[in-house]
């Protein structure tokens, strides 16, 4: 085929001016809703830096008329931006590997002679997609990965039942947090550059079904999407928004198991809450390939625990009205109206007065209608919306952003989040955190609606009936028993008929405490019961059984807890007040780096602690370190710091101080930053030794690009991997 049958990009007068020129040859597909087709080549533009200009002539608005884009170039992702590719290990923890950033341009602008006009292009790689909006009418450009040709057409030439227009369903969650709490914070925004930082994280659908597994294009996509969401946002609220940290999953064992997006964003919330609160951001979404019914988000959450979106049932690509689509999608409208809840809007049917009444069953007008509407369940479906916020919605999402949040909004701002450093607590970023020996809560996080003291519960102060609601620590220090956070005293928990677990013989049966001794049994005592396993035995009651924990809050409970003979050594903490560590349990820990461990119960238990640390095993331990009372730690409850040594393995051992001294809390452990992987090179299976197993997991996963047994993480399972299990057969040392 002559160049000529192409599109012609060709170099004018100045380097970053180019002539677009239609192909002559277009599908019959593309010509059926009267698009034309072209050719963008992201090789052209990687010259060009941000911020610099392009000019495209003879950009052809499919077959209407040909104009001149005035274009500059921007970036999507903050400085410091994360992309990686992750995968579950054997211990089912989240491994990553770091990939490039997406090989794709991102250009904004207007076209020559239309001020009001907006262009928004992204031409990758792999994928290309944009947005041109002129004199009210909306052009795609949009790129059929199968085929290869990128068209550019007018969207209200497409007939809507052709389109096939998805069904949209938004749900949305307003935050449990007050929003008066977030008021009073004037400096908030930037004087100059303001931008939302946005964490992506996605599940295995959205690259393995939307692109075929080439993260290369999911990767290209989701940035893609972002960039888009950008130029709409910096048009109506003065606000960008980038990209801090994106995750593809090349492992069909993502975390997401949730059929539905009102299922999935829970899901979603308590994962990154858990398990990425260091990740820098000021809103998560997940980017979702499976057939979830539309989005969800919690209302007005930026910088919060509650700044979460999901988007799902995506395209994988602006929308091309094909009849082998099943569905379209207008993705970027579904991202856009989800990061809107999160930016403090509700839909506009549900403004007061109605800014549209789509959703309430009346689609007059619906033609027009703006990105936060219902109006895409009208006939035409999603081509109704424009790609704009209305006025009023304009000005709800800027006064939210510029007098609601806790956090700064200046473009590439280190984002800051709750340092606890005991009781007290202050703002400061993860390393200035750490570097005090402080405890991070996670960017965004704020001391205004998080708090370094644990929340009140109802406590029971020893005489029937008698209760009060206290923080945990309070309770300790009157000798009461403390229930759980959030327990009421309305609720009955401390009155003298009070059913709790009573123990009789093999049985378990939740009894007064009188009727419990008059058959016999043996009464577990206040705030137990048999559901919760009163009368079970604790599983970590013996050194044998430890528990193993890792970074993190670990809920446990002593009452029921035998006391061992195992030795300890008061002498190595004389002036800690260690008691006879009594009714104790055991919890195993492995340092996964070099560096200081945090063991502590300080204001997490209701009962007087003793901490004791061994290094070894059960029949060879030696104590490293102890602790009684922990400075500043009400309740005689404990705290340790100790050295730990990457492989090392340590028994921690949590008691009371005397032989009454038992009860319920948490054991926190913090201070080591590192990802999980296997014990040794070749194990695999992380069973402990490099043998038969892990040769079979190898050949079981031969030619894959699989991080947990790619060994020599070369991108391929092959020879070299199966070599370095060889050579290093055997027992893990």
């Amino acid at each position: 085929m002559f160049v000529s049958t192409l599109l012609s990009l060709s170099l004018l007068v100045m380097p970053s001016s180019f002539t677009i020129e239609k192909n002559k040859k277009t599908p019959i597909e593309v010509v059926q809703f009267n698009g034309v087709t072209i050719e963008l080549k992201q090789e052209l533009f990687q010259h060009v830096l941000v911020e610099d200009s392009v000019y495209l002539h003879n950009f052809p608005l499919g077959n209407e008329s040909e104009v001149k884009l005035i274009l500059t170039k921007f970036e999507a992702f903050t400085q410091g931006a994360e992309v990686v590719k992750a995968s579950m290990n054997f211990e089912g923890k989240a491994v990553h590997r770091a990939l490039p950033r997406p090989n794709i341009s991102f250009f904004k602008g207007a076209i020559e002679g239309d001020p009001s006009s907006r262009v928004f292009l992204a031409v990758g790689e792999h994928t290309t997609n944009g947005i041109i909006e002129s004199n009210g009418n909306t052009y795609v450009v949009a790129k059929n990965a199968d085929a290869g040709w990128t068209t550019v057409y007018n969207l209200s030439n497409v007939d809507p039942d052709k389109m096939n227009w998805a069904d949209f369903v938004c749900g949305v969650a307003e935050t449990p947090q007050p929003r008066s709490a977030f008021k009073g914070r004037g400096q908030l925004r930037g004087a100059g550059c303001n931008a939302l930082q946005v964490a992506i994280d996605t599940d295995h659908e959205f690259t393995s079904e939307l692109f075929d597994g080439n993260t290369a294009a999911s990767s290209e996509y989701a940035a893609s999407l972002v960039a888009a969401m950008s130029t709409i946002f910096i048009t109506n609220v003065d606000v960008q928004v980038h990209v801090s940290f994106l995750r593809l999953w090349e492992s069909a064992n993502d975390p997401w198991s949730a059929e539905t997006t009102g299922e999935q964003l829970p899901q979603f919330r308590e994962y990154w809450e858990t398990e990425m609160e260091a990740t820098p951001r000021h809103l998560a979404h997940l980017f979702s390939g499976r057939h979830l019914g539309g989005g969800i988000a919690y209302v007005g959450a930026v910088c919060s625990s509650y700044g979460y979106a999901v988007s799902g049932s995506l395209n994988g690509s602006f929308p091309l009205p094909l009849e082998d689509y099943s569905h379209n999608n207008w993705d970027i409208i579904v991202v856009a109206h989800e990061t809107g809840h999160n930016c403090g809007t509700w839909h506009t049917h549900n403004y007061i007065p109605a800014i549209d009444n789509c959703g309430n069953d009346d689609c007059a007008g619906a033609l027009g209608a703006t990105i936060m509407s219902y109006c895409h369940l009208c006939s035409g479906g999603l081509s109704n919306i424009v790609l704009d916020f209305d006025p009023r919605v304009q000005t709800t999402i800027e006064n939210y952003l510029g007098g609601e949040i806790s956090c700064s909004l200046a473009c590439d701002a280190s984002l800051v989040g709750v340092c606890c450093i005991g009781e007290s607590c202050n703002e400061s970023t993860i390393s200035e955190c750490e570097n005090t020996g402080g405890i991070f809560l996670g960017s965004g996080t704020s001391c205004e609606t998080a708090s370094c003291n644990p929340q009140v519960g109802a406590c029971c102060t020893g005489v029937a009936g008698d209760c009060e609601e206290l923080l945990i620590s309070d309770c300790s220090n009157i000798g009461g028993i403390f229930i759980g956070y959030l327990t009421q005293c309305e609720d009955g928990y401390c009155d003298a008929d009070a059913a709790n677990a009573c123990c009789i013989d093999e049985g378990c049966d939740d009894l007064t405490a009188e009727d419990c001794v008059s058959l016999g049994g043996t009464w577990a005592g206040i705030g137990s019961s048999c559901i919760t396993g009163g009368c079970e035995p604790l599983e970590n009651d013996f050194c044998d059984t430890a528990q193993v924990v890792t970074e993190g809050v670990w809920n446990f409970t002593t009452i029921g807890a035998t006391t061992d003979d195992d030795p300890f050594d008061n002498e190595t903490c004389p002036s800690e007040f260690l008691g006879g560590v009594n009714s104790d349990v055991w919890f195993t820990y492995n340092a996964c780096e070099e560096g200081s461990l945090l063991v502590s119960t300080c204001g997490l238990v209701n009962f007087d602690t003793d901490i004791v640390v061994y290094e070894g095993t059960c029949t060879n331990m030696v104590q490293v370190d102890c602790n009684g009372d922990g400075d500043s730690c009400s309740g005689y409850t404990s705290e340790l710091i100790l050295n730990v040594y990457e492989g090392e393995s340590y028994l921690i051992r949590v008691g009371g101080f005397s032989e009454n001294s038992s009860g319920s809390g948490q054991l926190l452990i913090s201070g080591l930053q590192c990802q999980p992987d296997v014990p040794c090179i070749g194990d695999v299976t992380g069973d402990g030794s490099v043998g038969v197993n892990d040769l079979l997991a190898i050949v079981n996963h031969w030619g894959e690009d699989a991080l947990v047994y790619d060994v020599d993480e070369s991108g391929s399972v092959d020879n070299p991997d199966l070599l370095l299990v060889i050579s290093n057969w055997g027992s893990c040392q």
